[in-house]
């Protein structure tokens, strides 16, 4: 009677050290001692066992452990074992990781051909793809996955992505549209259904999927997005309101910042304009664009010395900029400093031989400097007379 038990008692005995030392490495990971977590598994691996310790090799694989991975798995792949498929699959994720990309693609195609009622196998396919560049196939590999699990909205978000990467906007929508039916409280599905119908220039529906995209929970990010397509339908004052909600929890926000400054620009409220963008210029000085609004809107703040030293600042950073050029122009022929008015319009029709406001400007200065022909002249070409 004594040896079934003694028998028992070893059996448990033999199996007691696999399971403590699991629990040991999961309250590593718990507790952020990752090190010891992987060193644990990696030892774990290294125990006898009939079937590949699949468990171990998915945690491996999420903590970035690829080489011992490989070399564990390619001796299971060598033999004529059950669960081939998956073994497969595992050394694709090990390949991809360690950057063996044609390989990874290999043992994908072998696990397809073996299991190919497996979403993950397609899916993890396309990544190899879109990593040799090949995203039509990326796509087809995608349609397969999709075909197996036809409700599964991240793989038509993810073919979506694809598309507006490539610039196939109104595919990338169709595939957004389909994402958002099937999981309609995804606050990013709505945000990028938004982004394409801005791309379509589809402003009415932009408004629409962004609303929802907030309502959802998306960050302020998407609240700027609302408030320029408000502004574009000429909903000035909802536009205005989101820009100040936007700014109130991302009080640098740069994009905002600049967008409301143009907003009060065109409302003729320098003032407000020029506080924005002084707080614009504090998070980002280097901006050429952001200089010659600066500029421009001192000028109509009657401050042209101002002006000028921002305008001489934005050509320092991009010194062939036609709006920039101009703009300096047209500030100091309101000056009358004419002869260095004259100086930087001939730099801009160097670049821009076709300029008709800049011709039209250099006649208004000569006609100052009491030169008529050279005015008429001057007339003629903004016109396209001569």
């Amino acid at each position: 009677m004594s040896h079934p038990l003694a028998s028992n008692t070893r059996n448990r005995l033999s199996k007691q050290p696999d399971t403590w030392r699991r629990l040991l490495a999961l309250s590593h990971q718990l507790l952020g001692r990752h090190e010891q977590a992987i060193g644990i598994w990696v030892e774990l691996l290294s125990y006898d066992s009939p079937k590949p310790q699949f468990h171990i090799v998915r945690k491996l694989i999420q903590a970035r452990v690829f080489a011992e991975v490989k070399e564990y798995l390619e001796v299971y792949d060598q033999a004529n074992v059950e669960n081939q498929a998956e073994i497969k699959y595992w050394l694709a994720q090990s390949c991809l990781g360690l950057g063996l990309i044609q390989e990874a693609r290999d043992q994908l195609e072998q696990a397809i051909a073996i299991g190919p009622e497996h979403v993950k196998y397609w899916d993890s396919l396309a990544d190899c793809l879109l990593e040799q560049g090949e995203w039509q196939l990326a796509l087809e590999a995608l349609d397969k996955s999709l075909k197996i699990n036809p409700k599964r909205g991240s793989t038509i978000f993810r073919i979506g992505t694809i598309y507006a990467y490539h610039d196939e906007f109104s595919e990338a929508l169709r595939c957004f549209t389909g994402a958002c039916q099937i999981s309609p409280q995804n606050a990013h599905y709505w945000e990028m259904k938004g982004e394409m119908h801005l791309r379509l220039e589809q402003m009415p529906q932009a408004v629409q999927a962004y609303s929802r995209a907030l309502w959802y929970g998306a960050d302020p990010e998407t609240m700027a997005r609302l408030a320029y397509c408000h502004v574009q339908l000429n909903h000035i004052e909802k536009g205005i309101r989101y820009y100040e909600r936007v700014l109130k929890h991302m009080p640098d926000h740069y994009d905002s910042l600049c967008n409301l400054a143009a907003v009060y620009q065109s409302q003729n409220r320098a003032n407000i304009a020029l506080s924005l963008l002084e707080r614009a210029y504090a998070v980002n000085p280097h901006d050429p664009i952001l200089l010659n609004n600066l500029a421009y809107t001192l000028v109509h703040l009657g401050r042209s010395r101002k002006a000028l030293d921002y305008y001489q600042a934005a050509l320092n950073l991009a010194p062939n900029h036609p709006l920039i050029l101009y703009n300096m122009s047209v500030c100091l022929a309101g000056k009358g400093e004419w002869q260095q008015a004259i100086q930087v319009i001939q730099e801009l029709l160097k670049l821009d031989p076709e300029h008709s406001a800049a011709w039209a400007l250099l006649g208004n200065v000569y006609d100052e400097l009491q030169k008529p022909e050279l005015a008429i002249d001057c007339f003629n070409r903004a016109l396209k007379l001569a």
